[in-house]
This record gives C-alpha cells, sequence and structure tokens, in this order.
C-alpha cells in the first residue's frame, strides 16, 4: 500500500490519490470522476477506489505503520493560500469577497484575531482591504513564520523519515507536463504501471474546474512587466494577489512601501510611477523585511519584539 499523507489543505492530495489509482493498470477500472461543485476532488462516495492507495488526513505520521508514502510541498506559497482557503472542504469561497474574510474558515480564526489585535481594530468591525492585503504582504516577506508554511514543512520532516518517500511539489499540478514528469518519477519509484495516455482528458478537467489554478499565473505576468516597464492593464486580483505582488515590489525596491488603499492599481503604468517618483524624503529601511542586505533588520526585528 501507498500512503498520500495529506501536507495541508488545498495541496490536490485527493486529485492526486485519484490520479494514481485511475491511471494505474494494477488496479480495477474507475469509470467516475472524484469533482465536485467547486472543482476539488471530494466527491469520492461513489467512487471504487483500490486498495493500493490510501490518503491520510492529520498532523502526525509518527506513530502510524506507513512505509511507502507521497506527499505534497507547498513550493508555491501564493498557490497554496488561495488554494486552501478556496477550496478546502469544497467551500469555494471568493476570495474577491473580503468583506466575509473573517468567517471564510475556523481553522483561520486565529490569524483574523491577530490581526485585529495588532492593528487594535474593535472586533466588531469589518476589517478593511488595505488591512488585510498589508498584513498578507507581511507574510509573504516573511515566510517562516506564515502558519501555512509551517505546517507544511512539519509535516514533510516527518515524511522524510519514513523508509520510501517521494515529495511532490504543488507547482508540478501547474501544467500537464509538469505532473506528467512527476507522475513519471513516481511510477518509477513505486512500480504502479501508469498508463499515461489517460492523463490528458483527466488533467484538462482538473484545470478547467480550477479557478485559483487559471488565475495564478497572472501575478507574475504583472510583475514582469513592471520590471520591464511595460504598462499593462490588471485585471480583477484577490486580496491575496495583491498582497503577493506588494510584497514582491518591496522586496526588489529599497526603502519604498506600497500604499495602504483599498483600491490597487488599475495598470502597471501606474507601479511604474509610483516606484520611479516615490519621494525621496520617505524613503527609509522598509520595518516589513527581516533582513536588509542579508543583515537582520533592526526595525523588522523591533516590530516583533512590540507585538
Amino acid at each position: 500500500m501507498i500512503t498520500i499523507f495529506a501536507g495541508g489543505p488545498g495541496l490536490h492530495h485527493n486529485f492526486l490519490r485519484f490520479t494514481l489509482d485511475y491511471l494505474s493498470r494494477q488496479t480495477p477500472k474507475i469509470t467516475k470522476f472524484p469533482f465536485d461543485h467547486s472543482g476539488a476532488s471530494h466527491n469520492t462516495k461513489e467512487i471504487e477506489f483500490s486498495k493500493k492507495f490510501n490518503l491520510i488526513m492529520g498532523t502526525n505520521i509518527v506513530d502510524t505503520n506507513i512505509d511507502n508514502c507521497i506527499s505534497i510541498e507547498a513550493d508555491d506559497l501564493l498557490y497554496y493560500q488561495r488554494a486552501s482557503l478556496s477550496r478546502e472542504g469544497s467551500k469555494n469561497i471568493d476570495l474577491h469577497d473580503t468583506k466575509n474574510f473573517n468567517s471564510w474558515h475556523k481553522w483561520n480564526n486565529h490569524y483574523v484575531e491577530n490581526i485585529y489585535k495588532t492593528h487594535s481594530i474593535n472586533s466588531q468591525d469589518r476589517l478593511p482591504k488595505f488591512i488585510i492585503r498589508d498584513s498578507v504582504k507581511k507574510g509573504f516577506l516573511d515566510i517562516k513564520n506564515c502558519g501555512l508554511y509551517k505546517h507544511n514543512q512539519n509535516i514533510l520532516q516527518q515524511v522524510k523519515k519514513l523508509p520510501k518517500f517521494f515529495i511532490l511539489p504543488v507547482s508540478s499540478f501547474f501544467n500537464l507536463d509538469l505532473y506528467t514528469i512527476q507522475l513519471k518519477k513516481i511510477d518509477t519509484q513505486f512500480n504502479l504501471d501508469l498508463d499515461l495516455d489517460l492523463l490528458p482528458n483527466l488533467y484538462n478537467i482538473f484545470y478547467k474546474k480550477n479557478n485559483v489554478l487559471q488565475s495564478h499565473s497572472v501575478v507574475y505576468k504583472i510583475l514582469d512587466a513592471v520590471k520591464n516597464e511595460v504598462d499593462l492593464s490588471i485585471p480583477r486580483l484577490d486580496v491575496f494577489q495583491e498582497g503577493f505582488i506588494y510584497a514582491e515590489l518591496e522586496k526588489n525596491n529599497n526603502f519604498i512601501i506600497m500604499p495602504l488603499i483599498d483600491n490597487f492599481f488599475g495598470n502597471t503604468g501606474s507601479i511604474i510611477q509610483y516606484l520611479k517618483y516615490y519621494p525621496e524624503h520617505y524613503k527609509a529601511m522598509n520595518p516589513n523585511l527581516p533582513t536588509f542586505n542579508n543583515i537582520p533588520n533592526p526595525y523588522f526585528l523591533h516590530r516583533q519584539k512590540t507585538k
């Protein structure tokens, strides 16, 4: 038996399990697909899975009797956050609707409470979008202390202690070629005899039902346009995409802090102008960055002590 140990919500462990069982010539033929209304692979009640693959959800693998294990690494934190918040539990949450941010998930309550505390906002008031974006940005600037990232890393550390394991990057799901490459590696390691001719149709359905994945690459196009000083119209982004762009811009532009306003930039030309004409008398070491020129940032350290 091969165990797929869930490394966190939204990392497509259910889809991976289905893929392996569906493609393996060593298991009975599966005629139904697992996709539900949200696009997640959670509609599994009517699917007759073989006993060759087992999915375990949890945080502790130490006391389990596992020899062969596959888990997924959140090598793209932006995708991990967006997928986990919008698709976990098949909630199909609209990440653009920050008015309901407080009630997206119970497991996210501590994060919401921390925002209220950090910004001294009355718990009865709705969190402004610019405050949520700023908090998201800080998370991307200090990834090692991001809760979801630490959760994933903790699980992977446990998996790597097992006799035989395979770590699949979540970025492998971004296109068919990447997914195929990783499945071939899994096939070689665990001798599954996968019929990869069945994969293109399965992946195509997965992609078309995954709104998060379809809108994922736009942030990199925006950042490339800013870097190359190309004016592009910016489509509607969710607050996590906006926070990621802010974080990348602050990491790559010394002494600049992105604006705290609800409305995001409408085009890359406006971002280029903002960076180019940012007033010299406002420039200072960014307190959001853990390090500056590879040296611990004293302003960041001071902020951590005063939390």
